[in-house]
């Protein structure tokens, strides 16, 4: 799996979190949270309107070389749902309204709250006072595609509807083992909030994550890694250790001097 698909999903549901009308109950990666039977008809197990997020097909192409890093597109799956059980009773007018906009519960109703939620998601992705809608945006380059599709039905008198929004976008490469990750790229700022989150499972996966990138090994080998080369091609460059050099420790050259007959001898650096 995609450290940077991990990362994105996991920015948008911290960006989403708290700032929609569903308040904190954005779901990651939830099994079936909004899910079409084989009969057709819409389930949740879900107590509340919800939000769930998480990635669905990717697709890299046009790859440069044997590289493995390049995420090309990635879908993300973004679903609100609401049912008939979600909703509050005003005693003093005996009235069902929906969850935090007093709103009759009727069809016309849900509709309107998934547009609703809809339109505050896209509101809390692109906000620029939103320190995780931040790290969201920077771990992709740009959207490609949107689309946006309803689902609505009556199971044994239980009304249940739901919105799902595919945004298509374009990744970011994943980093390379061995290469530092600056405090200020992307995934820098990434792995920062996590530590920082006070969330044990969030520190958990960061420190997890974090022992399968960053480092601080040679250049050579992080070209190597990068493009998938091996040792005779990356020799070929005039790069990394000499083929006598077993155990491939030979280190960075640095400096080195020539002495070539007629044009005299130097060094160089």
């Amino acid at each position: 799996m995609s450290i940077a698909r991990i990362a994105l999903r996991i920015a948008a549901v911290e960006a989403l979190r708290g700032r929609t009308t569903v308040g904190d109950r954005v779901l990651d990666s939830p099994n079936g949270a909004l899910d079409v039977q084989a009969d057709g008809n819409l389930r949740t197990e879900e107590e509340r309107p919800f939000i769930s997020i998480y990635t669905d097909a990717g697709s890299a192409e046009d790859i440069t070389g044997r590289s493995l890093i390049e995420n090309g597109t990635c879908v993300l799956v973004i679903e609100a749902g609401i049912s008939q059980a979600m909703t509050e009773l005003d005693k003093e007018t005996g009235t069902t309204t929906l969850v935090g906009i007093n709103i009759p519960a009727s069809d016309q109703g849900f509709e309107f709250f998934l547009d609703i939620v809809q339109r505050q998601i896209t509101e809390a992705l692109t906000d620029p006072d939103n320190a995780w809608a931040e790290i969201y945006k920077s771990l992709h380059y740009r959207v490609t595609k949107i689309e946006v599709g309803g689902k609505r039905n009556t199971d044994d008198g239980q009304r249940l509807a739901g919105h799902q929004t595919r945004i298509t976008l374009e990744l970011i490469e994943d980093p390379v083992r061995g290469e530092p990750i600056e405090p200020g790229s992307p995934l820098g700022m990434f792995f920062a909030a996590m530590q920082s989150s006070g969330n044990p499972i969030y520190q958990a996966q960061a420190e997890t994550m974090l022992g399968l990138v960053g480092g601080a090994d040679p250049d050579w080998k992080v070209l190597q890694r990068r493009h998938g080369m091996t040792a005779a091609e990356l020799r070929a460059l005039g790069r990394g250790p000499v083929e006598q050099d077993e155990e491939r420790i030979t280190p960075e050259l640095n400096r080195a001097s020539y002495d070539v007959v007629g044009a005299g001898s130097g060094e160089v650096s």
